[in-house]
């Protein structure tokens, strides 16, 4: 690999991060405008919620994010110091990243108190650490493709993520919150949205709620029946926001809550049927697989949502439930993201054909 391009695919990205993303970032996270949106949003949610309590939430959501930014830093550092050697772990490359990562964190918080009415914070230092630590440690937890046990090692990020994401998802898909809500109500004058029972982490029933896509009482006959190929109870509104995905952007607000994750195996119904060449019907609980996909939370998107269409059977989106279970991790969880945002971007989450 010549010079040049391996300046560009490992080093470029830590520079870019450093060099544009933390300034403006951080700018726009101190903001005026960030702190009454997101503690007007918070006040929303928790109505009867103190001064106090606000106050304590947005520190917490500020040190949440600088969290995963110091994180994500360590990553794209030890990627770099990496490079393109197959080793997964070396003891050097993770110092190496982790003393670049915690100086940049004590010059940004020292250049801090050049700024009128900000000081650096040992405190803010600390949180930055802890997120260089987390990443790395993860690392090292798997060294040589070995998984940590009980996922500890990921799950040091997982839940600080999915509450940092979908707190912001929440603040900026309000406006589309409205416009859905009155789309959806025009279409037929019925409810807006569906709170639908679904199967948690470890069976767990909790409400999940939706924009509602389908005609007012779709399941009065046959019950909770998986939906197929050009289903004729989808409505015409229905049909772009299942094809975006935007009908389940409420469930947002069960990431933040901790029901679901932004990714895992999908949240199914309660005796939910499958149906595969009508009438023959079978109720998923007898599906092998079924129990074990409980190991872990049920995701927004997911290995199966991403890479098989929605009509597959249910046998063979089980063995990727499965096949994601036994290989998760954080740097995982971002790519199905960004592919989950290129679907949505290209409205192809109904499609048969390859989505990505």
């Amino acid at each position: 690999m010549s010079t040049a391009k391996r300046f560009f695919r490992y080093w470029l990205p830590p520079i870019f991060w450093m060099a544009i993303f933390f300034p403006v970032g951080n700018r726009a996270l101190a903001s005026s405008i960030t702190y009454e949106i997101s503690t007007a949003v918070f006040r929303w949610l928790f109505p009867h919620a103190s001064e106090a309590a606000v106050g304590v939430f947005y520190i917490v959501f500020r040190k949440s994010l600088h969290f995963l930014e110091y994180g994500i830093l360590a990553y794209l550092l030890y990627r770099a110091f990496r490079g393109p050697d197959a080793r997964k772990w070396k003891l050097g490359w993770a110092l190496r990243a982790g003393l670049v990562s915690v100086a940049y964190g004590f010059l940004d918080e020292y250049l801090q108190s050049f700024v009128p009415n900000r000081n650096g914070s040992p405190i803010d230092w600390g949180v930055d650490t802890a997120g260089i630590v987390a990443v790395l440690g993860t690392k090292f937890l798997r060294r040589n493709g070995s998984r940590p046990r009980s996922w500890a090692g990921a799950l040091f990020l997982k839940r600080p993520f999915d509450i940092a994401l979908s707190f912001i998802g929440l603040v900026l898909s309000s406006p589309f919150w409205i416009l859905f809500s009155l789309l959806v109500w025009i279409q037929d004058r019925g409810p807006i949205f569906y709170a639908q029972e679904r199967v948690g982490k470890d069976g767990r029933i909790f409400k999940a709620l939706k924009f509602r896509s389908m005609i007012v009482n779709a399941e009065k006959d046959r019950g909770p029946v998986q939906a197929v190929e050009n289903d004729s109870r989808v409505t015409k509104i229905g049909r772009i926001l299942r094809a975006t995905a935007m009908d389940e952007l409420p469930q947002l607000w069960n990431i933040f809550k901790g029901d679901m994750s932004f990714v895992g195996p999908r949240a199914l119904r309660p005796n939910e049927k499958e149906v595969h060449g009508n009438p023959d019907e079978r109720a998923i609980e007898e599906i092998p697989g079924y129990r074990e996909r409980q190991a872990a939370k049920p995701g927004l998107t997911g290995l199966t949502q991403v890479f098989l269409p929605g009509d597959t059977p249910r046998r063979k989106k089980f063995r990727y439930d499965l096949l994601y279970i036994r290989k998760r991790s954080f740097w995982l969880d971002l790519k199905l993201i960004a592919l989950s945002f290129w679907i949505t971007f290209r409205g192809k989450w109904e499609s048969r054909a390859n989505k990505v």
